[in-house]
């Protein structure tokens, strides 16, 4: 298998999208844009859905948002060939973003924020994974094929961002494809998200976000047709989700507990 025949990851689709990307990477990721479908699907569905773009527009956020966001613009129009994916480019995703902030849409905040809220409290942390895990289907991640050493790198960064310490051997489990690790943001806060695939029941997430709270005995809800087994360890707050029967959910569900108290 060669590296043209692997799914770019969500930060370097982010990357190209935000025109990060260096001139041999940028023309890889094109040409995948051209040969492959999926790839092209998953980057126009970052572009609608906008992950954690926090960080990139962070500065567009601050100090009059709306006249950067509107040079930034005129400076894209520039160019001949903007970026196309669909009926999507880069300068429009620019446009509906200034136009959002102008309608006061984005308060201040971007990454799951965007999502709609469903209630108030801490628990909705939850409800919004739930809306972006719906998103997902078997087909998003069936490509995704990390090698061992991504897998230590991703961890690595949730460790460092959460103050954990997992490995991948308590991530390992028999029936689920390891398929990415990666920090999203909620509130202000990062939330850590492991990504599975269930070859019988299709994507499956364990997540994670800083908590001051108390711990909190393991329960199971429906959120989006989907189980959600949650708990707390007293400085995390943990959820597993994903569409496989409940007991099965639980089960995985304790046994990350177990191993990552041990």
């Amino acid at each position: 298998m060669t590296e043209e025949d692997i799914m770019p990851s969500d930060e370097l689709l982010t990357a190209f999208i935000d025109g990060e990307l260096d001139g041999d990477e940028r023309d890889r990721i094109e040409r995948l844009l051209e040969q492959d479908a999926g790839v092209a699907e998953r980057l126009e569905f970052l572009m609608r859905a906008n992950l954690d773009y926090r960080h990139s527009f962070a500065p567009l956020l601050g100090e009059a948002p709306v006249g950067r966001l509107q040079s930034m613009l005129v400076a894209i129009n520039m160019k001949p060939q903007p970026i196309m994916v669909g009926s999507i480019s880069r300068r429009g995703l620019l446009g509906a973003i200034a136009a959002s902030v102008m309608a006061g849409v984005l308060v201040g905040r971007v990454g799951l924020d965007w999502f709609e809220k469903d209630g108030e409290g801490p628990e909705e942390w939850r409800g919004r994974v739930a809306q972006y895990m719906s998103l997902y289907d078997s087909q998003t991640l069936s490509r995704v094929l990390p090698t061992a050493a991504e897998q230590a790198a991703e961890l690595s960064d949730i460790n460092r961002r959460l103050d954990m310490r997992m490995t991948p051997e308590q991530l390992d489990f028999d029936g689920l494809d390891y398929k990415r690790a990666q920090v999203l943001a909620y509130d202000g806060k990062p939330l850590a998200q492991i990504l599975y695939l269930d070859p019988d029941s299709g994507p499956l997430a364990f997540c994670i976000v800083r908590s001051d709270g108390k711990p909190a005995a393991m329960r199971t809800e429906q959120r989006n047709g989907m189980t959600v087994v949650h708990w707390a360890d007293g400085s995390h707050a943990l959820m597993l989700i994903g569409h496989a029967p409940e007991t099965r959910m639980l089960d995985l569900a304790e046994a990350l507990a177990d191993r990552l108290s041990a």
